[in-house]
């Protein structure tokens, strides 16, 4: 239920309350990815609003590596005073899973704070695909074992993720084909060397909106308003299948009851100004504030899922 209610819950402006905890320094945004890409852009639209509400400078800082892993893990070592708060994206949960030792525990090391955005995926394929409909594309996909191959931007990024719990919940047997990151693996797919992917909207959506790549579903539990004619995976085929990336807001671990509550009231305040939701929008996020409880429950729940598909599946990160 908490999950569900991420994803239908209306972003509606929240009253920012005066007074509580204020920050004595300036606030770090630690983006646990390059610039210029989805995480980035939600923190910086972010940032002005939440350093009007806090009085304070409020800096993005890109800190990248190890799927996410390097930035994610100086967040967990900081000081738990609310200075220093992750944008946590998925892979801030699945990456350790994959490292042997796990650099921080997801679940243990952090305050989830407030989710922000959930970012939708898509199942797209090659052009030429002998499948005109998802129904098609999973008919064929299961008729044909080891004959298909399904692309990502590399072991364990959010898109082989997807692909691997498809197989998991329908024992298709695809071939998995990493790439160094999403742009060579739509490249590849567009010359029709690899066959499918589910991978985030933002990704994909100048080149599904160019027709130059078809797309078949969205891996979410609802259509999405970008494409409402595409259908879900879950409603369509594979009842009960979600592989979505999003991002969230978290705290070190032992961050004061007071500090984290100042904290989610900020995020949902900057969510809610009409710049960010214009330009987020135009980026392919749906925008879904929630408050802490509801955060903590959907990691919780994303940690059991996904921990158990990479563990079923035999993912590692490559050394």
């Amino acid at each position: 239920m908490h999950r569900r209610a991420l994803l239908l819950a209306p972003l509606a402006t929240p009253a920012l309350a005066q007074g509580g905890w204020a920050p004595s320094r300036p606030i770090r945004l630690i983006v646990p990815f390059p610039a210029g890409g989805s995480p980035d852009l939600l923190a910086r639209l972010m940032a002005p609003h939440a350093q009007a509400a806090l009085g304070q400078p409020v800096a993005v800082e890109n800190r990248t590596g190890a799927g996410a892993a390097v930035g994610s893990s100086i967040v967990a070592r900081e000081a738990p005073d609310g200075h220093t708060i992750l944008v946590a994206v998925i892979s801030s949960l699945t990456a350790p899973f994959m490292m042997n030792p796990p650099p921080y525990d997801p679940v243990r090391d952090f305050r989830p704070l407030s989710m922000l955005a959930v970012t939708p995926t898509v199942l797209v394929t090659r052009p030429g695909f002998p499948a005109q409909s998802v129904q098609d594309w999973h008919r064929v996909v299961q008729a044909n074992p080891g004959r298909f191959t399904f692309a990502s931007g590399g072991v364990g990024n959010p898109a082989h993720l997807a692909g691997e719990l498809y197989r998991a919940m329908t024992g298709a047997e695809i071939t998995h084909v990493p790439f160094r990151g999403s742009a060579p693996s739509l490249t590849e797919l567009q010359a029709g060397r690899v066959d499918f992917t589910i991978l985030d909207l933002p990704s994909a959506q100048a080149l599904i909106a160019q027709r130059a790549l078809p797309a078949l579903a969205v891996g979410t539990a609802e259509r999405i308003p970008a494409f409402p004619e595409l259908p879900t995976v879950s409603e369509s085929v594979v009842p009960g299948f979600e592989a979505y990336s999003w991002v969230m807001w978290w705290a070190p671990a032992g961050t004061p009851d007071a500090v984290a509550a100042r904290l989610t009231e900020v995020a949902a305040h900057a969510i809610a100004q009409p710049d960010v939701q214009a330009r987020a929008a135009g980026a392919g996020f749906l925008l879904r504030g929630s408050d802490e409880a509801a955060a903590r429950a959907h990691v919780q729940a994303e940690a059991a899922k996904w921990g158990r598909i990479i563990r079923e599946r035999n993912i590692m990160f490559e050394s």
